[in-house]
């Protein structure tokens, strides 16, 4: 049986095979975790799509389009362990040029075309959370809900920073989930993000974004809108219940009206929290 690399994302057309997690001739079982696949939105673990004998026709650190057949699996048996692609243990990738991982050269290279091809804007506020009764909920959770209210959108996409780049996982359904359903959701994604355990249809479909940016002490940033959504809402850092609200948008999905209005709606679905 082939094994290509798959459609990890909506928008994907390459990825990179970060690491075999198996050695060429290996009997691998159906469901057992084959290979890391690397792209500008997610690090994910490829499972094996049946039982047979490992034949890696794609090198650690390759970079392929989707589709492109990356390994066989053969019977037990077979001749194919004779005629390998590779032999002895699959290779580990050579470091990135500059130190960057594949995937951070692809995010790189993703916010080159953003800065490039979308006419951005932005308008920030400073809100008032002294009046939130957290409970133990996640701060992200409130304004997904306040920005999945203010749109209004269903998928919500939340970034999360992992050592080889920002994935951005996406809460679906997040306008219909109460705050302790969002907050776990969140929560959810977020580990399965930093364990590199998310799934393929983890990160697609969002809607709009939502970026923490106040987790390390900032106190407002303006990210750049992902390609293909409106907008993206960042929390600067909490301070004495009061925090500045940036939204950076698209200017051919929202005039700077149209975009004051919407974070001013953000406020209010908060206050309302």
């Amino acid at each position: 049986m082939d094994v290509e690399l798959p459609k990890l994302a909506d928008t994907l057309v390459e990825g990179t095979v970060a690491r075999w997690l198996k050695q060429p001739g290996d009997a691998v079982r159906k469901g057992e975790p084959l290979v890391e696949i690397e792209t500008d939105k997610v690090s994910s673990e490829l499972e094996a799509p049946a039982d047979g004998v490992l034949e890696i026709l794609v090198a650690a650190g390759e970079t392929v389009p989707v589709g492109q057949v990356i390994a066989r699996l053969e019977a037990a048996g077979a001749a194919a362990g004779v005629h390998h692609a590779m032999t002895g243990p699959a290779p580990v990738p050579a470091p990135a040029a500059g130190g960057l991982s594949p995937m951070r050269r692809r995010v790189a290279e993703r916010v080159q075309e953003a800065r490039a091809r979308i006419p951005q804007g932005a308008c920030v506020r400073e809100v008032d959370l002294s009046g939130v009764d957290r409970g133990g909920r996640s701060w992200t959770a409130y304004f997904v809900k306040a920005l999945a209210a203010a749109v209004p959108v269903e998928n919500v996409g939340v970034a999360v920073d992992i050592p080889d780049g920002p994935v951005v996982p996406v809460v679906k359904g997040a306008g219909a989930l109460d705050l302790d359903q969002l907050s776990a959701a969140i929560a959810d994604l977020a580990a399965r993000a930093r364990a590199r355990r998310l799934r393929p249809d983890d990160v697609i479909g969002g809607q709009f974004t939502v970026t923490n940016v106040g987790g390390g002490g900032t106190l407002m940033a303006f990210p750049l809108v992902n390609p293909g959504e409106p907008g993206i809402l960042a929390q600067g850092v909490i301070r004495d219940g009061r925090c500045f609200l940036t939204l950076c948008y698209d200017r051919r999905a929202y005039d700077d009206y149209a975009a004051d209005r919407l974070l001013a709606r953000v406020a209010e679905e908060l206050a309302r929290l």
